[in-house]
């Protein structure tokens, strides 16, 4: 059955409640990432400058930057904002060895899995290309930065649109740079960054 009034106006509300402190953090670790790999950022510019060169629709554009939405995948691979959940074990199981007890709460860390060596090669390094084309595949399975199953994040198309959208128009009218060599964060409920410095310059 439909919606009602009063659910739709919820459902709308929690798009843009629950995923602003998610995708705020999210830019920031992507800003300070393109700040400190500059060749990354030269790449964004010249795929957004090819890609507004092309059509003048956004919809269509958004479409196009298939690059930069790999910057923005690998940025929330190396620092997820929702890096772990966790779920309620329905029975007795056992795990690796480890007896777990019905309704034990399991916590599933996102962070390690994206840095898990045995699926991902270098899983330190910043590598957009992970994320194009045929490489892709390869992160079946191993990359949730939005969850997965019926859980999923019910944001994730908003957010993804709503972060290109951000980072293609700052990489456009300013060059990013960072004194910053290695960013800390607190993992709270979100991984948020701590004295991730950005230095900003238009672009001429």
């Amino acid at each position: 059955e439909p919606m009602s009034e009063r659910q739709l106006i919820d459902e709308i509300t929690i798009l843009f409640v629950a995923g602003h402190e998610t995708t705020a953090n999210a830019l920031t670790f992507t800003a300070w990432l393109l700040a400190k790999h500059s060749h990354v950022q030269q790449k964004v510019l010249e795929e957004i400058t090819r890609v507004q060169a092309e059509c003048d629709n956004p919809i269509e554009q958004l479409a196009k930057l298939h690059y930069t939405k790999a910057v923005i995948d690998e940025s929330m691979r190396l620092y997820p904002p929702a890096w772990i959940t966790d779920r309620e074990n329905l029975e007795d199981d056992t795990l690796a060895g480890f007896s777990i007890r019905e309704d034990t709460l399991v916590g599933v860390s996102f962070y390690a899995l994206h840095r898990h060596p045995e699926y991902w090669e270098q899983p330190n390094d910043f590598l957009p290309e992970r994320f194009i084309g045929e490489n892709r595949k390869k992160t079946n399975g191993v990359y949730f930065p939005f969850g997965a199953g019926p859980r999923l994040c019910i944001g994730l198309g908003f957010a993804v649109y709503e972060m290109t959208l951000a980072i293609a128009y700052l990489v456009k009218n300013y060059h990013l740079t960072t004194t910053v060599d290695k960013i800390k964060f607190n993992p709270l409920i979100t991984l948020k960054p701590v004295g991730a410095e950005v230095r900003i310059a238009k672009r001429t």
